[in-house]
């Protein structure tokens, strides 16, 4: 009997075991759930930097832990840095743009200038209008102000762990204590109507760019600072892992592991290497053109250039707007130095 029990304990035992230990590797998925993009792209980024960390820990003089401060700050400052910047100055330019919009509307002359009049078929028609519109310009702003405030507010919403996505809302009752008298006032064009939903949409759509953008930086920065310590700890965890994949596979999980590791290493130095190479080309581009911003359209073109025809999104409008400027000869420039000379470098250095 004492021999049965025994039995049956050990045979419990592992059982009871296994369930436990699947539980728990359970319980840490969920709990890892919501930071597995940033630890996938900081074991990618560590595995990428570990020859310059390498470098710097014989620069620091044996300190690994400074040296993964110092690159994986100086890595995420590079990837984050420039986005954090150029969301602030379209922020800035976009409420610039509204301003001058604005400033320009109030400013422009009661009647049609001449030459709205030579149109030919609708030109009469767009005359009036103008007339019209100038007339009545004011309380129309002040009521595109008014459909833009009531239109339906986005609000952000929390799913999918943790993941914020943006729907419509219903706007807030707003009070009006002369509603009897605004009822009786004649309503407003149909295209104030129309181009406050649009303004409204606009709204909407800018905010939830701007969240993307946001979640965007956070997993960079979360990534880096994940980054360090797989930096920091990398000889211990290298032999970790190739005790597991020696124990799980022999000599072929270490072979499966240097290609896999070579194959991202490759992958990751082709995409930054041509990025940054086309970066360098377009901005010495920008600055033999005389092209304004030229340091930041060169980050521009880094960051573009890891899509499908990314960097002409950057170089043909400025092309274009040297043209504008009555510049044909550097924008014929512009056009082939961007064609011939940024495009052509992911041709030469991607096979490589």
């Amino acid at each position: 009997m004492a021999s049965e029990e025994t039995n049956k304990r050990f045979k419990i035992e592992p059982l009871l075991g296994g369930l436990a230990l699947l539980l728990l590797l359970i319980g840490c998925f969920f709990i890892l759930k919501p930071f597995m993009t940033a630890l996938m792209w900081a074991m990618i980024l560590a595995y990428s930097l570990h020859p310059m960390q390498r470098s710097f820990t014989r620069w620091f003089r044996g300190s690994r832990t400074l040296a993964a401060c110092f690159v994986t700050l100086t890595m995420t400052i590079i990837l984050a840095g420039p986005i954090v910047l150029i969301g602030f100055s379209i922020a800035q330019d976009g409420k610039d743009l509204a301003q001058a919009t604005r400033n320009w509307f109030m400013a422009a002359p009661e009647q049609a200038p001449p030459w709205v009049q030579k149109v030919p078929v609708v030109g009469t028609e767009m005359a009036e209008y103008w007339t019209k519109f100038a007339e009545d310009r004011k309380p129309l702003l002040e009521q595109l102000d008014k459909e833009v405030k009531t239109a339906p507010r986005p609000k952000i919403v929390d799913e999918n762990g943790g993941e914020s996505v943006i729907r419509d809302a219903p706007p807030a009752p707003v009070i009006d204590e002369k509603a009897a008298d605004e009822e009786k006032k004649p309503k407003s064009p149909n295209f104030v109507v129309l181009l406050g939903q649009f303004l409204s949409w606009a709204w909407s759509w800018l905010l939830s760019v701007t969240l993307a953008v946001g979640q965007g930086v956070t997993q960079l920065v979360l990534s880096g600072f994940l980054a360090f310590f797989l930096l920091r700890d990398a000889p211990v965890l290298s032999d970790r892992l190739a005790i597991a994949a020696d124990r799980l596979a022999g000599v072929r999980g270490q072979h499966l592991i240097k290609v896999a590791g070579d194959t991202v290493r490759g992958v990751i130095y082709g995409i930054l290497g041509t990025a940054i190479a086309q970066a360098l080309v377009a901005g010495l581009g920008f600055w033999i053109a005389g092209v304004p911003g030229a340091v930041l359209l060169s980050v521009l073109t880094f960051f573009f250039a890891v899509i499908p025809f990314g960097p002409p999104m950057i170089w043909i409008p400025a092309a274009l707007w040297l043209f504008a400027q009555d510049k044909p000869g550097l924008g014929i420039f512009m056009l082939l130095w961007g064609g011939l000379g940024v495009s052509m470098v992911d041709n030469f250095l991607r096979p490589y």
